[in-house]
């Protein structure tokens, strides 16, 4: 079974991050996906770039859309990035989830594909 981990972050707290700190993150993160890859769990992953050089295509009545600059949701947390998973449950996804790099902030919301 498929999962996606969308991975949030609130994009400010890196600024005032302790030095070191986001490349410490970023090995941790790749360790864990080089254990992915080796057990065959590996399907995809994606580092985003900022929510300020993303626009957002919005569906209005009547057929209308609008483009606006910035991220889909008005909120503190960005998504910073996923990974998309082969596991076996939801158990499994929990366990790989709490194995990644806690930053002390952000979260990851897990959920399973439709295949």
């Amino acid at each position: 079974m498929k999962f996606l981990f969308l991975l949030t972050q609130i994009e400010e707290a890196w600024d005032v991050s302790p030095p070191g700190e986001a490349e410490r993150v970023y090995e941790q993160y790749m360790a864990i996906e080089r254990e992915l890859k080796a057990q065959g769990k590996f399907v995809e992953s994606v580092r985003l770039r900022s929510r300020s050089e993303a626009k957002t295509l919005r569906n209005l009545l009547a057929g209308q859309r609008e483009i606006v600059d910035g991220a889909c949701f008005d909120s503190k947390e960005a998504i910073g990035g996923f990974y998309v998973l082969d596991l076996a449950s939801m158990d499994e996804a929990l366990e790989w989830a709490g194995r990644m790099p806690n930053y002390g902030h952000g979260a990851i919301e897990i959920r399973p594909l439709w295949e």
